[in-house]
């Protein structure tokens, strides 16, 4: 049987300082923590760990805990982020609820021990890079080694508090992606992982090929010393706060034809396949299940959608899209060629219309792990999430199968 690993977290920042083991490549420093209620008896705790010397070489990582007795804590959840969004991804509450509404809420209340971590690269207003407000160029060593690295500091401060709490880590998007990562670096020190729409493996030769010419694309702007993606992600927020705003009004977008509504443009963009690294690293793949000739999403509710892509960040580094399509097209195999040392379980949740149909081929390289796959055929990438359904598809799932991993033998 594996080790039992967790992560902790430090309140303190003086006992996070004395406590934390230093990071794989650079010395990390908690440099404040602030603990506030979000209602009910629930405490969250946000730190802010310091990598580098810049001011953008920091990530913040976060615990939300039922207040109570740590020896009735059911085991440690480590929410991983996907790209365009954040730790608040799993603190979106539904609009007509309160607390306990939210991913990382419903896990909380019914107690388990939930960390989050936010990466080095969100919260960096638009505009600023570009404009040379801040020095950017630190992006260039954001990969997901970097990534790696601070999951894996937050991982020693929970282990440090708690020695031996069982953990599982995962998340939606890239941390699914992420989650095959760190089992594959670190096979003994997680007791599960959750896969969700994330791949970094693929043995369909479409799938390779496709993600060859964006891995080709992605070196070629890292070689002209392009090293963030500002536009993007911020025509992606645009585009839905239009839709938001004035869904029939003809778009003003110069991308878009003149002809289209805003609403129209946004149902495009999610629910129609086009190339791109984030936009069809697979054959098929959308965003969203919908219909550009119906003009509407077939799962997701809108007012949930618009919450969420506003908290989209307004980066996202080369060279972390790199890793994910280098590694797609299996000529990165740095993060996948440990996967058969992982002896956990893994929970994998796909859509039909996402990396749902292309996961097999990564999950069977999980050869020692006992991997569980749900698969919804209608969902796009991100509709179990989008759906006013999402806690008959996220929440219920995970903490089902996390009970089980938890509980041990």
């Amino acid at each position: 049987m594996r080790r039992p690993a967790a992560v902790v977290f430090v309140v303190l920042a003086a006992l996070a300082l004395a406590a934390a083991p230093p990071g794989p490549a650079e010395a990390q420093q908690i440099l404040a923590s602030a603990t506030t209620s979000p209602g009910g008896d629930l405490v969250r705790t946000a730190s802010t760990v310091q990598v580098g010397p810049g001011p953008l070489d920091r990530f913040q990582m976060f615990r939300l805990v039922k207040d109570g007795p740590a020896g009735e804590l059911r085991g440690s959840i480590f929410l991983l982020p996907p790209l365009g969004s954040s730790f608040a991804f799993y603190e979106q509450r539904d609009l007509s609820g309160g607390v306990g509404t939210s991913i990382a809420e419903y896990f909380a209340v019914r107690g388990h021990d939930v960390y989050g971590y936010t990466p080095r690269y969100a919260g960096i207003p638009g505009g600023t890079c570009e404009a040379g407000l801040l020095d950017c160029s630190v992006m260039d060593a954001w990969d997901l080694q970097s990534m790696l690295d601070d999951i894996a500091f937050i991982r020693g401060q929970i282990e440090s508090l708690h020695p031996g709490t069982p953990i599982v880590a995962g998340g939606a998007s890239l941390g699914g992606m992420l989650a095959v990562a760190v089992a594959n670096a670190a096979p003994a020190d997680y007791d599960g992982v959750i896969v969700w729409e994330g791949m970094l493996a693929s043995d369909d030769p479409v799938v390779q090929g496709l993600n060859d010419g964006y891995c080709d694309q992605l070196e070629a702007q890292l070689a002209a010393g392009l090293v963030f993606d500002g536009v993007g992600p911020n025509v992606f927020k645009q585009v839905a706060k239009s839709a938001e705003l004035d869904p029939a009004a003809p778009t003003l977008n110069p991308l878009f034809p003149p002809l289209l509504t805003n609403h129209q443009i946004m149902v495009l963009l999610l629910s129609v396949p086009a190339p791109g690294p984030i936009a069809m690293p697979v054959p098929g793949y959308v965003q969203m299940n919908g219909s550009f000739a119906e003009d509407r999403l077939f799962f997701a509710s809108e007012p949930r959608l618009f919450e969420n892509v506003g908290q989209f960040n307004a980066y996202a580094p080369v060279r972390l899209v790199r890793d994910v399509s280098c590694s797609l097209a299996g000529r990165e195999t740095a993060y996948v060629a440990n996967l058969a040392a992982y002896d956990g379980a893994v929970l994998a949740i796909g859509g039909g219309r996402g990396f749902g149909p292309y996961m097999p081929d990564q999950l069977a390289r999980f050869t020692a792990a006992e991997v569980t796959f749900l698969l919804e055929p209608e969902f796009g990438h991100i509709d179990h999430f989008m759906t006013p359904d999402h806690r008959e598809y996220v929440e219920r799932p995970i903490f089902d199968w996390a009970e089980e991993v938890l509980a041990g033998p």
